[in-house]
């Protein structure tokens, strides 16, 4: 399956084309991490996108934190302070709960440019 980042859901919600097409490719559930929705409930402006995310947020598949992505975060964290790459807490728990339900994350952050030689083939990185 296939996790979404927040960049690629919110090009979604404006009406991107390329979004939607990425997102629908497949026919495949759409999911997301709890720290995704949590991005995308704090950053609406109106009752209209409130309710458009709320939507969306009924329809798809929310990974949550657990131990074993805890224990993944942690570890991505010290592997990318030891090579001087720390990135900010939310990309990090991010990658972990990726990593821990052994899931693939689509991304247009050039920021997990940084997490590719440690996500390898669970990274997709959008242009």
């Amino acid at each position: 399956m296939t996790i979404f980042d927040t960049n690629i859901l919110i090009d979604y919600l404006r009406g991107k084309e390329e979004a939607s097409e990425i997102m629908t490719e497949g026919g495949s559930e759409i999911s997301i991490t709890v720290i995704t929705g949590y991005e995308l409930l704090k950053g609406y402006r109106s009752g209209k996108e409130e309710a458009t995310v709320n939507e969306l947020l009924n329809r798809v598949k929310i990974y949550h934190t657990d131990s074993k992505s805890m224990r993944a975060s942690g570890s991505l964290y010290r592997e990318l302070k030891h090579i001087g790459r720390l990135k900010n807490e939310a990309d990090v728990l991010i990658a972990g709960i990726v990593i821990a339900n052994n899931e693939t994350l689509v991304t247009r952050d050039p920021d997990f440019s940084d997490f590719s030689d440690l996500l390898g083939d669970s990274l997709v990185l959008l242009r």
